[in-house]
């Protein structure tokens, strides 16, 4: 799950041309400045990624259980 966090930060990161270590892993996606065209943009590169099917919902808000729940679901 740790390598999946860390692509999905790096990702988010490059997105909004941030540091890495200024996205936190537990903040919503809200509190880090995406709204829900960039998650939309944001989930199919990390579906590239990662090579995975990712199917949002609003419970996965977070880096930490979007980690979990591609975890769960490879």
């Amino acid at each position: 799950m740790e390598e999946n966090k860390n692509v999905i930060v790096r990702v988010i990161a490059e997105y909004l041309d941030k540091d890495e270590a200024e996205i936190s892993t537990t903040d919503t996606f809200t509190d880090i400045g995406l709204d829900s065209l960039d998650i939309m943009e944001l989930v199919m590169e990390i579906q590239e990624e990662l090579d995975c099917k990712i199917e949002l919902s609003q419970e996965i808000n977070t880096i930490e259980k979007l980690a979990k729940y591609i975890e769960d679901n490879k």
